[in-house]
């Protein structure tokens, strides 16, 4: 198993749920109005730092890893000027 991390900063999370709903995904947990910082700045939900990010995870089969990866790479791709998608895929040693 892996654990899938998706963070995404734009406004409309819903394409991100949308397209995990067509993969071979059977669930994941969404947290919205996440602050942080990165290479591209500063989203701290305030005037001085605007924009918030979804952060999504999941629990996927390793052997579906490509796939899902794919997907979400060529979405990043189309996504409008300034917004982000990316994926983190990290190994599982257990689940309870």
């Amino acid at each position: 198993m892996k654990l899938l991390l998706l963070i995404y900063s734009g406004s409309s999370p819903d394409r991100v749920t949308e397209l995990l709903d067509r993969l071979p995904v059977e669930g994941y947990t969404e947290i919205d109005r996440a602050h942080g910082a990165g290479r591209t700045g500063r989203r701290l939900g305030t005037r001085a730092w605007p924009g918030e990010s979804t952060v999504l995870f999941t629990l996927v089969r390793a052997e579906d890893v490509v796939t899902i990866t794919q997907a979400v790479g060529a979405e990043a791709k189309r996504l409008p000027n300034g917004e982000r998608l990316h994926l983190a895929v990290l190994p599982v040693e257990t689940v309870v």
